[in-house]
Parts: structure tokens; sequence; C-alpha cells
């Protein structure tokens, strides 16, 4: 724990100092110097986590640490004694997101237990509810059966998989059965639309939570998560069948439409504490951040080092708990910025390019290396032209953009994960890239170039023997 609060330190000295100080009403977030008196006990950790995240960390060798505890109840219950709203907790980066203003901000600092104060965004939404309930994670994986493997059966999706060679996992009968897949993006509008991903039972209609606006559904608010989403999930045989038709999804509206703050950024930690106590296996985020609504919270390139950013940090502790987060590398290659985004600048997170239909890299497609000297993407994947399933749910359409390679590389990796239960997210990752179409000579342009998922399936099995 105590290093991570070292590291997010460096984080808050980031933000513009001007925001520091600010006192008109906000949101800020308020972060405590440590976890004296949580409630959560590090021998009792079913109170806190569920099974299914346990056994994970079993099979990654991963002990439970004071970074998982949650929050004290009284350093929470002093910071709403001081009368401002309590809107977010993150236990990872052991602190709350409220809305405040004027003397309340001095009163805040003034907590012995109170280490950072700092501005967010401006207050955009509100709830009834002081404390609301996330909603169980918990349902039932879609049941498609057994199915042809074949272009006329996959329609439309039969492009977005081929080139990946992830026909031949489906083909050996791993389409991500048994794996819980995390979606974070800005919404999922008619999803649960019998005909949008084609799951005949309600049931099976994905868990979901919006955290930006702390109410129980993320079906709503921007249509990207939904098409992000359908490239994956989707199993609409002779029309369209996405990467990962069994696995089971967990939704949730991180991105706010309303503007560009750094709240997104902890909205996406918290996302992935969540994800983690649930059991998610792998996170797909088509979302990436370099500049806002306001200058004085903009990135600059010599930032991207993974360790800055509340997300890129978060996405890091996700990967030590056995998760695997792949996220988009980002959209800006033709631009003057041209470098990644954050949360892709995160060591340990899969950063995803976009490639033409014949292999070479879209010129929109971000670009590395970190300034630390690492190479991203790590990988690329067909970004152009991608089949989607269209808004309304009734058919499909093309797509561009580093946000749709991302979600086709994750599904194929819930496959992977079906297919080799025993590997860890390392293991996996590092297979992937080891048997790219340009693992011998990476750059920083396609990465360890573009995945062939058979013949990782075969390094993992051979490396097991």
């Amino acid at each position: 724990m105590k290093s991570f609060f070292l590291v997010l330190a460096v984080v808050m000295v980031t933000v513009n100092l001007t925001a520091q100080d600010r006192t008109e009403t906000g949101m800020y977030f308020v972060g405590f110097s440590d976890k004296t008196g949580s409630a959560g006990i590090l021998d009792n950790p079913g109170a806190y986590l569920s099974e299914k995240a346990l056994l994970r960390r079993a099979r990654h060798g991963v002990t439970v640490t004071e970074t998982d505890l949650p929050l004290p109840g009284s350093y929470v219950n002093g910071v709403k004694a001081t009368g401002v709203k309590l809107w977010l907790r993150s236990k990872w980066m052991n602190g709350v997101v409220v809305a405040a203003a004027g003397p309340q901000l001095d009163q805040l600092r003034s907590l012995a237990y109170v280490d950072t104060v700092y501005y967010v965004a401006p207050v955009q939404y509100d709830r009834l509810a002081e404390e609301p309930t996330i909603p169980s994670l918990d349902h039932p994986a879609p049941n498609i059966g057994t199915i042809p493997v074949n272009e006329n059966f996959y329609g439309y999706g039969w492009r977005n998989i081929e080139a990946m060679k992830g026909d031949s996992l489906h083909v050996w009968g791993f389409r991500g059965d048994g794996v819980t897949v995390g979606v974070l993006d800005g919404g999922f509008p008619n999803v649960g639309y019998k005909y949008f991903l084609g799951y005949e039972d309600e049931a099976t209609i994905p868990a979901n939570y919006d955290i930006v606006q702390q109410d129980s559904t993320a079906l709503d608010g921007s249509t990207h998560g939904a098409t992000v989403l359908s490239t994956m999930a989707t199993f609409r045989p002779f029309l369209f069948v996405g990467t990962a038709p069994a696995a089971r999804y967990v939704l949730f509206t991180t991105e706010n439409s309303e503007g560009e703050h750094r709240l997104e950024e902890i909205n996406y930690a918290v996302a992935l504490e969540i994800a983690d106590s649930a059991g998610v296996d792998i996170v797909n985020s088509s979302l990436g951040y370099t500049t806002f609504g306001e200058k004085g919270m903009n990135y600059v390139y010599e930032d991207l080092t993974g360790k800055k950013s509340p997300a890129s940090i978060a996405a890091s502790l996700a990967f030590e708990r056995g998760m695997i987060v792949v996220t988009s590398a980002g959209n800006s290659g033709s631009d003057p910025w041209k470098f990644i985004s954050v949360p892709a600048d995160a060591e340990n997170i899969f950063a995803i390019g976009a490639l033409n239909s014949d292999g070479s890299r879209a010129y929109f497609s971000s670009i590395g290396p970190t300034p630390d000297g690492r190479i991203k993407p790590d990988v690329s994947a067909l970004g152009v032209e991608v089949t989607a399933m269209t808004a309304s749910g009734r058919g499909v359409t093309g797509a561009n953009g580093t946000s749709l390679a991302s979600p086709l590389v994750t599904g194929l990796l819930a496959c992977l994960i079906q297919a080799v239960p025993g590997a860890t997210n390392r293991e996996i990752l590092d297979a992937v890239r080891a048997t790219a179409d340009q693992a011998a000579a990476p750059d920083n342009e396609r990465g360890y170039g573009q995945p062939n998922f058979a013949a990782a399936y075969r390094y993992l099995m051979q490396a097991r023997k």
C-alpha cells in the first residue's frame, strides 16, 4: 500500500497548483495518509473480495495487501461531517471524491488523516441516495451451444476474427466460455434489446453499473460502448458473430459525455477496483486521455510514464492482481500529438494499435515509444471498417479506430484464457507478443505486430509441457 500512495503523490504533483487552491463548488479528490482502522482485515479477504477474485489471485500467487482493504469508516465519516457530499470511494487510491466548496475545503485539509485535496471536475450530476448500492455482478453466461465456425455462419464478423487466426480458437471450442470480461466506456444503449447481442434470455444481458451518474444502469448514454461491446459479444448467426460470444460481460460507464476532466480517470480506477472484487478476468477500455476541458489538467508527452495518471496506475494494480487490461492506443497518429494516450502508457496494460485490411498501420493509429523508451502499442489489429452492430441493434456497420481494434483483441484473449486456464496473465500476453507477425523486430508503429492466436495457443501449450 505504501508504495502506491507514494506513486499517488506524484499524480498529485502533476495537478495544476491553481486547481488545488480552488475554492468554488466542484468535485475534489480527498486522499488519506493511511488505512488505520479499516474494517477489512487481511486474514478475512472473503469479506470484501469475491470467491472468483480470490481464485484468480491464488492462480497468480498474489496475496491480499492493505491496498485491497476498504477505506477506514472513521475517515470517511470525518469527511462527511464537514458537510461535503460524498460521491466516490477508492480503496486503491485510498481516498474519496466529494462535492465541496469554500470553507469545506479548508476543513478537509485540516483533518489529520487527509494528506491531499485537489480539484478534478465541476459538479455535473446529483443523486438522491447518499450511498448507492452497487448491483450484483453475477449473472448467467449466454448459452450458444455447438456452432459451425465458417464464413457463412459468422457473417460480417468473419473478417474481424479470421485475420488474427481467432477462428482456430473457436474451431477448437474456445469462445470465451467461463471467462468474465469487463468493459469500460461511455454507455451501452440498446444492448438490452434482444436482437442487439442475440441473447435469447434477458437474464444473460450483461451486468452493468454507471459510475459517472452513480445509478444502477449503464444501458444508456453514448453509443460508443455498445459498438465496442458488439464486436466481442454479439451472437447473430448468419449476420454477425463476435470474437468471444460465449463470455460473460460486465459493463461500466466511466466516460462522461458532459466534458473531459480528471475525474474520468478516477472513475476508471474505481471501475477496475469493482471489476477486481467481482472476479473479472479481463477488461477492455477503448478510452484515452491527453487533453481536458481545462488546460491545467492536460498531459504532456513526458507524463506518459504509466505512473502519473490514476487510470494508468490502477491498470498496473489490476495486472498485479491477475487481471488483463486491454486498451486502445489512441487515434492521434496523424495529429501533432501523434503519441499514445493515457492509460495506454501503463507498463502492464496491453495497448492496441489499428491496422488497415492489408496489415499496414492505419494512418490515425497513435504511436510510441513512451518517454522511458518502452515499445507501444503492444500489438495491432484491424481498425478500419471493423464490423459492429448499428446503434439501433437492427443491422451492422463499419467503424474505424483503435477503439474497435482493442475489443477484437480482448475477445480473443478471453478465448485464450479459456483455452489455457492455468496460464498467468503475463504468460498469455508474452505468448501473444512472441507469436505476432513482427515479434522479431517490434517497432513503435505496430508494436509486435498483428497477433496470431492459433500460434499463441500452441506456444502456451508447448511452454507448459
